[in-house]
Order: C-alpha cells, then structure tokens, then sequence
C-alpha cells in the first residue's frame, strides 16, 4: 500500500513539474509575439506621427497621457482576477492589443489616433500588470530574479525580431509603416491563442480586491519616480532624435535592435545579480548612473553622442528588474498581485503628467529642460533607494 502511494505522488508530482514546462513554454510564447508586435510598433511609430501626422511636442505629450491614463486603473485588473483565470484576463487583454494596433492600419485623424491608443493601453497594461506575477508563479522561490531576467531576455528577442522587420521592410522598401503595425496586430493575435491555452491555475487562489498598504509604500514611490523616468525617455528621447535630427526609421529601428540584444544577453545577468548582492546595490548604481545620461542628452547636439547616450539608458534600465524582486520578498503571496497592479498604478500617476508636461517644457524652454528634469528624478531614485532594508543572503568568505 506505501509503495502505490508513493508511486500515485510521485506521478503527480511529475504530472506537476510536465504541466508546469507546458505552461513556462506557452507564457514564453505569448510573451514572443507580444514584444514582436510591440517591437515592430515601437521601431515605427516616431516616424510614422511625425511623417504621417506631423505632430509636434506638445500633440505628442497629449497622446501620451491619453495612452497612460489606463495604468491608473490596473487595480481593476487584480480585482478581476479574484473571480477570472489570469490566463483568460491576458488573453482578453491581448485581444484588445492587437484591435488597437490593427486599426494604425487605416486611421488617419488625430482624434482616431488617441482612441486606438487608448483601446490597445488598456490590453497592454493588464498584460504588464499580470505577466510578473504568473512568472513568478511558475518559478522556484530561490530563483524569481533569474526567471524574470530570462523572460526579459525572451522580451528581447521577440523585440529583436519585430525591429528586424521594420528594419528591412522600411530599408528595403517593402513595406509602409501602415503595413507593419498591421503584421503586428497579427502576431499579438498570435499571442492571444498561446495565452488562452496556460494553465487556469495559475497565480494565487486568493486575492484581495485591492491593496495599498504602508508598508509596500517604498515600492509605490519607486514606481511612480520610475514612470517619472520612463515616460521622459521613452516619449521624447527618439522623438527628439526624429523631429530635431531627422533620423530615418531605419535608424531608429537599428538603434533599438541593439538596446534589445543588450536586454537578450545581460537580462537574466542582472536579474542573477539582484539575486546575489540584492536589489538595493543593483537599483543604486543603476540609478546613480542615469543621471549624467539624462544631463548628456541635455546638453549633447550630436546626434551619434545621443544614440549612444540612448542605448546607454536602456542599459541601466535592466535595474528595474529589482523592483518586483524586491515586492516580492516583502509582500504576502495574496498580496503580490494586486500590489504589483498598485504599482503600475503608481507608475502611470507620473505617466499620465510627465508627457504632457514635458511636451510644454519642450514647446516653451526646448527640449533640454525636459531632460533635465529626467536628471532631477533619477537623483531622486537614488534617495529613495537609500530606505531599501531587505537584505541578501552572501557566501561566508573564506578565511587564508
């Protein structure tokens, strides 16, 4: 009777460990086609508003703050996925991606532009709120950093590959930029398939609606300086190397390619790093080294000096991986989900002002206030990070 009993453990057990890879490879797929979708429209979209649109600073920080304002509502998401599978919530979420990014097909006014973007933000930002946490869901406890990093680097490839096609269609004269993000909403859609077939039992059977505690209040400031960061880079950065430099779209798709095989070859490093000398270390020197970044793209006026200072951003941008290990080992398991949308949350507070604002600054100052700004914010990381008390175990050295 022993031996049958532990013959019935022992397969389900496996049975366990089998469903497990079928999910890791499944959540690894869907993750592919959504950064293949998003690298392709992230490759094309400066030139495409600037070409197709001719939107200036302030426009685009208008769109931008639009395209954010859904992160203020990404508690919803971990409210819904008290009662709803996360696999069915990222599938539903993805097909509204690849509607929103399907429609650039054919728009062609302003106000159309804002509305797809809001429609495709919405998807996205629940895929960005729930992807960290059924990550970490199917990793071992002492390797959460190391499978995020992995998933970073499989982000990076499929960015790797989307770039690629833009980089040769627009190069090569394949294709228009209304061409690629309809390929992209194709790939996304493709994603939507692999998402819906991950486990239903995936993440925490209890979560609460919602969760904003004081002593995640740390991880709520870092976000929301760390969307102050994002969203100054990110929005005005190549649009700065586009309008003010007239950088090809080749261009800016070869410059992202390289930012994405430096995330595919030194993402699961520094999630592995974070795990060895903990996140406090990992976030200071990251952050500290952001700032003479932000004052180069100030006061810099060549334009190869400002590729490199771009590249360099992403770089350090691998820090952020910290953050979530760091919720991690300070939150309840029914409290990472909802904490990390709370994060998100927080996050898109800055990413629903900073455009706008930087748009003005741009409009009325130029555009180096707005990276100076930038400058100011990650100085202000920096302090923040200072409070971080989880500690990380070490080796005992060895006495000679």
């Amino acid at each position: 009777m022993a031996l049958d009993t532990s013959a019935t453990t022992f397969g389900q057990v496996a049975t366990l460990a089998k469903r497990g890879s079928r999910d890791l490879r499944l959540l690894a797929l869907t993750t592919f086609c959504v950064m293949f979708g998003f690298g392709a429209y992230n490759a094309a979209y400066n030139n495409f508003i600037v070409q197709t649109f001719h939107l200036g600073a302030y426009s685009l920080g208008i769109i931008e703050s639009c395209r954010e304002a859904p992160g203020l509502i990404m508690v919803l998401v971990a409210a819904l996925t008290m009662r709803i599978a996360e696999p069915i919530v990222v599938a539903a979420s993805l097909a509204l991606v690849a509607f929103g990014l399907g429609a650039y097909h054919v728009i062609d006014t302003f106000s159309a532009l804002i509305v797809f973007s809001v429609i495709w933000s919405i998807g996205l930002h629940s895929w960005m709120t729930i992807n960290p946490s059924m990550t970490m869901s199917l990793a071992d406890d002492k390797n959460k950093g190391r499978r995020l990093g992995q998933f970073g680097a499989i982000s990076a490839l499929g960015t790797i590959c989307g770039m690629v096609m833009v980089l040769v269609g627009v190069k090569l004269g394949l294709f228009g930029f209304r061409t690629i993000f309809l390929i992209s909403a194709i790939v996304v859609a493709l994603a939507v398939v692999f998402a819906s077939m991950i486990s239903r039992d995936i993440g925490h059977a209890e979560k609460p609606r919602f969760v904003l505690k004081r002593r995640y209040s740390l991880y709520y400031v870092l976000n929301f300086l760390e969307g102050c960061r994002r969203q100054i880079f990110s929005t005005f950065a190549i649009y700065a190397l586009v309008r003010n430099y007239d950088t090809p779209a080749w261009i800016v798709a070869l410059l992202m390619i390289f930012n994405s095989f430096v995330n595919l070859l030194f993402s699961s490093k520094a999630g592995k790093l974070i795990d060895r000398i903990g996140e406090k270390r990992v976030l200071t020197f990251c952050y500290a080294a952001l700032i003479p970044v932000f004052i180069g793209y100030a006061l810099v006026k060549q334009p190869v000096m400002l590729y490199m200072l771009y590249c360099m951003d992403n770089f350090f941008f691998l820090g952020s991986i910290g953050l979530t290990t760091y919720l991690q080992k300070i939150a309840k398991p029914a409290d990472l989900m909802p904490s990390l949308a709370m994060g998100v949350s927080m996050n898109h507070a800055a990413a629903v002002i900073v455009p706008i604002t930087g748009g003005l600054l741009w409009a009325k100052l130029g555009y180096s206030m707005t990276f100076f700004g930038g400058a100011v914010v990650v100085a202000m990381s920096v302090a923040a990070v200072s409070r971080m008390k989880v500690g990380v175990k070490t080796r005992p050295r060895t006495r000679i």
